[in-house]
């Protein structure tokens, strides 16, 4: 392979990425966190003061209040505090999810965008592999291949349990196997015909 294959190899796997990338992105965007909060809410709606740490000499310590945090935590909300005149946290007035909303909706789309790549580097990989004779495109794009299934894993990789890993991992290595068998298979054969 000369040095301008190269380039253009490399070239092709860079610009493939990036158009997966922005054309997923232009057809399915990723969900943006201000569709599901509003920066600086909390402190619209309440004032700014800390709540106390129990054993303040202003405040005193309350467990309803304690239970209220907890079953917001629970469901992984943030509490929005009620106070007094003094700045003291009364009761829990409400329990902001848009974090879990957001981090939801992150993750729903992770996974489009998973099975999105996956297919998409799958696809190239084989046409890669079909058209491997022209070089550079043809090495390039089973680069891209790999490099699309890679992407899809990342932006879904926090998704997934260790089992779906594990076998995502030895579906990709059996696949790459598997080319790269075929693939050394027509070379030592073309080599034998050339030998006689």
């Amino acid at each position: 392979m000369n040095v301008k294959n190269l380039v253009l190899g490399i070239g092709i796997f860079v610009v493939y990425l990036l158009m997966l990338n922005y054309g997923i992105e232009a057809f399915y965007p990723s969900p943006q966190y201000n569709d599901f909060c509003t920066p600086g809410s909390e402190f619209e709606r309440s004032p700014v003061k800390p709540y106390p740490v129990s054993g303040d000499p202003n405040c005193t310590f309350s467990s309803k209040l304690r239970e209220q945090e907890q079953q917001c935590y629970a469901q992984e909300g943030q509490p929005i505090y009620e106070y007094n005149e003094r700045g003291c946290a009364l009761a829990v007035r409400e329990c902001d999810l848009c974090n879990k909303e957001y981090n939801d909706a992150r993750q729903a789309h992770a996974k489009v965008v998973f099975i999105i790549a996956l297919i998409a580097g799958i696809i190239t990989l084989l046409l890669g592999f079909l058209v491997l004779s022209m070089e550079p495109v043809g090495s390039a794009l089973m680069a891209s291949g790999v490099g699309a299934i890679f992407y899809g894993s990342v932006r879904n990789w926090e998704n997934l349990s260790d089992i779906w890993r594990f076998l995502l991992l030895l579906l990709s290595l059996v696949l790459l196997i598997w080319i790269a068998l075929r693939l050394n298979s027509q070379k030592k054969k073309s080599w034998q015909f050339w030998k006689k």
